[in-house]
């Protein structure tokens, strides 16, 4: 297909038996020097935007997307380079793919005690990748397992990818879609819908894909969803831009839909007794309502305390709801406590941003109120900050911070310091107040009493999250990890502890992962493909490696017989 793409031309291929009979030859009479020419004659007679439109993601595509003046070209014309990109990029996530798929076949990707210890992946090289490429342990093993998928059994999926039929974002909609399903209905699925993919959304194939695995196999599908109510999760905050976050639910069809009706009716009830607020602003609300409800009193309020079981018809014996298979129990959950203390979000910042010296004449308001006027942030609920209001010591909003002093709330991430101040009042934020200078803990809270393991709540507020580059788990769930083992001599203390997660901590002390504390706060990481990587103490990555471990290349291909030699 690489060298054909004049056969998906319109005119290109008379343009070629044209030259030939100039010529006077033959196709096969030519010699590989000759071939080459009439290429780029006919490349040459060939309007470029048919030539991109034709030819698959390759590096002769690239090069000629990169000999573009693009601000000469019409508007038709950049939309023909941006697809031809695309290609591009897909051939690239092709290759991207299968390197992970080898590199996951490698025995030392496998240690065998780590698969003794853990029940998640039992490889390492999606922690590999996940190190190198900057992402998240999960996008590293996705990545592995998308490429065993199309390297093994998804194959047309990878050939249209390689071509650039489809782009990433389709083939990622196959192979997730049949990521529990035996290879051989994969194999059925991907037949079912691959030939459409290319004119389908990846919203529309995902429902092809649904639709093709209920087809195939209409038994499995239904025994299938009944093993996937027991993956039914929350997943942890996302950061926005602008103080925002977000949670994703879920779960089985009838509980999401359950909360979403109980929102809206919540939410159009309070419309209808005349609230001022949106329906979004009310269905937001009475959900975040139980959260901050649980964490004032210790208790959350749901009716589904017992285990979910299959759904069955309610019964009077057995008090099960038809909707969730649950029990009808209305008591709540009691709020557990983190590491001995009351569950609370850690709200970083520096001791210039905690006490900023007041403008001359401020008092608070944009419109002149006094501090008298101020809300008193008693409940667990953060205040509002929307009407300009900030708390006592508020500075100009506009005067420039350092960017090392920009406050950060665990589990989000940067947050401005008028926020921050507003949030550190309240009755569930706890605040961390650091040195501008070191970035060192100086204070972690007046309002709690000293926890008994002050080390522990040291290290955990030092460093944030796990100390593996990359990884966003908080250090207030982490584990507390002996740097150089205990048994080895290690001390307890801030210059051998770190917070690991359980997935960091297992790949450390089973999968031949090595590390080390340079300094407080500072971790080294060493890989078994020879990478190192260094973990600031404001959780940047240093790659220690410059061009990669120093092993040997491939050795280059030498032609075969009926091969034209290289010129």
């Amino acid at each position: 297909m690489f060298d054909a793409w004049w056969e998906e031309v319109p005119g290109s291929q008379e343009t070629r038996e044209r030259l030939l009979r100039e010529l006077g030859r033959s196709e096969a009479e030519l010699s590989g020097i000759e071939a080459g020419m009439l290429a780029t004659l006919v490349a040459h007679e060939t309007p470029w935007q048919d030539r991109l439109h034709a030819q698959a993601g390759s590096a002769g595509l690239l090069a000629d997307l990169e000999g573009l003046d693009l601000e000469q070209l019409d508007e038709a014309g950049l939309v023909e380079v941006a697809a031809a990109a695309q290609r591009v990029a897909s051939r690239a996530q092709q290759i991207q793919l299968r390197a992970a798929a080898t590199l996951t076949s490698r025995e030392p990707m496998n240690p065998q005690v780590l698969a003794e210890h853990t029940t998640g992946p039992a490889g390492v090289a999606g922690d590999c990748l996940a190190l190198r490429l900057r992402c998240s342990k999960r996008q590293g093993h996705d990545l592995v397992r998308r490429g065993h998928q199309l390297s093994t059994y998804l194959t047309r999926t990878e050939e249209a990818l390689a071509a650039g039929v489809i782009d990433q974002a389709r083939a990622v909609v196959i192979a997730d879609g049949v990521e529990h399903v035996p290879w051989q209905v994969a194999i059925a699925v991907e037949g079912e819908v691959i030939e459409r993919a290319p004119g389908r959304t990846p919203a529309q194939l995902r429902a092809d894909v649904a639709a093709a695995l209920i087809a195939v196999d209409p038994d499995e599908a239904h025994a299938r969803a009944q093993r996937r109510r027991h993956e039914r999760r929350v997943t942890r905050p996302r950061a926005h831009p602008d103080g925002v976050a977000s949670l994703r639910v879920e779960g089985p069809v009838g509980d999401v839909l359950a909360l979403d009706l109980a929102l809206d009716g919540a939410a159009r009830a309070a419309k209808a007794s005349g609230d001022t607020r949106t329906l979004d602003q009310l269905r937001f609300d009475a959900l975040t309502g139980l959260g901050h409800h649980a964490l004032a009193t210790g208790t959350l309020q749901t009716g589904a305390l017992d285990t979910p079981t299959a759904p069955t018809p309610p019964t009077e014996q057995s008090g099960q709801n038809e909707q969730s298979g649950r029990s009808g129990s209305n008591a709540g959950w009691p709020v557990a406590t983190r590491n001995g203390h009351r569950p609370s979000v850690h709200v970083t910042m520096s001791l210039e941003q905690l006490l900023p010296e007041p403008l001359e004449g401020a008092t608070g308001h944009q419109g002149g109120s006094s501090a008298s006027h101020r809300p008193e942030h008693t409940t667990g609920r953060p205040p509002e900050d929307a009407t300009g209001r900030t708390l006592e010591g508020a500075t100009d909003p506009g005067a420039p911070i350092p960017i090392g002093q920009v406050p950060v709330i665990e589990g989000y991430g940067p947050i401005d310091p008028a926020t921050a101040r507003a949030l550190a009042a309240g009755g569930i934020w706890r605040r961390l107040v650091t040195d501008p200078l070191t970035g060192s803990p100086v204070d972690i809270g007046t309002t709690r009493y000293t926890p008994p393991a002050a080390m522990a709540d040291r290290i955990r507020a030092r460093d944030r999250t796990c100390v593996r580059p990359g990884c966003t788990h908080p250090a207030s769930e982490a584990q507390l990890d002996h740097t150089t083992a205990y048994n080895d001599g290690g001390h307890t203390s801030d210059a051998n502890l770190g917070a690991l997660c359980t997935r960091d901590h297992l790949i450390k002390t089973h999968g031949d992962f090595t590390l080390t504390q340079p300094e407080p706060g500072i971790f080294e990481w060493t890989t078994p493909t020879g990478h190192r990587y260094r973990r600031e103490r404001d959780g940047t990555t240093t790659d220690l490696t410059p061009g990669g471990p120093r092993t040997p290349g491939p050795t280059p291909a030498q032609p075969g017989d009926d091969e034209d030699p290289p010129f």
